[in-house]
């Protein structure tokens, strides 16, 4: 099984292009959030998969939490467990963290991977060229081809380097921990369209629609910004993102 977490739909684009080639089958971790799903049995000699998209240098939020409560069986033996990283500026610590954390739920990583594709923190980085973006999927689509050569050959031993300290690792993560107040997001009730998307989007139901328009009914989400970047309306906004464009990986929908 590949387990994965996507906001814009790279990461489960790769997770895919992995599941095609292992035969393996992909389980999206905001389903088993959704139906309190804490327990996973991995069969006799499948794989073990990851796919997960950098936050603030590590881990999304929705996953440090759910790693708090799941227990993980690896049935038997001959599994091959790897998690992949997808990234844009960089990985930072993803790699060392994703490793340590999983360990304290008996999952030790036989290799860790990390394919660059397109940084969608649309505080930060410039979303509106298309050439780029599409610069920047193709070599994140060529590194996931690599990558899933030396999953079929049941790579051992393959990992990154951290990016920083771990005391910059350590900052990077209070940072985000402060940042992801659902107060700090922005609704343009003219623009929107009441379409729902957001609410049915978001990994943690931290938006409900009230009299046809979204809601943030929880203080906290994971700040994946996926209802900012999958809004067909460009009707909701986060820290002035919205100059900078929004971004949606072309091989998914808007409401995939």
């Amino acid at each position: 099984m590949i387990l994965y977490f996507s906001a814009t739909g790279t990461s489960k684009y790769v997770a895919e292009q992995i599941a095609k080639a292992t035969n393996d089958k992909i389980v999206p971790l905001k389903e088993l959030v959704r139906q309190e799903t804490y327990s996973i049995a991995v069969p006799e000699g499948e794989n073990f998969g990851v796919v997960m998209p950098t936050y603030w240098e590590g881990l999304p939020a929705i996953l440090l939490d759910y790693l708090q409560k799941v227990e993980i069986n690896l049935e038997g033996s001959s599994h091959y467990c790897y998690f992949v990283a997808t990234y844009g500026c960089d990985y930072g610590n993803i790699l060392s963290t994703a490793q340590r954390g999983f360990s304290k739920v008996g999952i030790q990583f036989d290799s860790l991977y990390a394919a660059r594709f397109v940084d969608n923190w649309s505080p930060m980085f410039y979303l509106k060229d298309a050439q780029h973006n599409r610069l920047a999927e193709e070599n994140g689509e060529a590194e996931t081809r690599t990558i899933i050569e030396q999953i079929l050959r049941r790579e051992k031993g393959h990992s990154l380097p951290d990016q920083m300290s771990s005391i910059m690792a350590a900052a990077a993560k209070a940072n985000y921990n402060r940042i992801r107040k659902t107060k700090n997001f922005r609704l343009d009730r003219e623009k929107c369209i009441g379409c729902g998307l957001c609410a049915r989007q978001c990994p943690l139901d931290a938006i409900v629609m009230q009299e046809g328009k979204p809601k943030w009914v929880k203080e906290k989400c994971t700040l994946c910004l996926g209802c900012f970047h999958r809004c067909p309306a460009a009707a909701i906004d986060y820290d002035g993102g919205l100059r900078n464009g929004q971004y949606v990986n072309r091989h998914v929908t808007l409401d995939d």
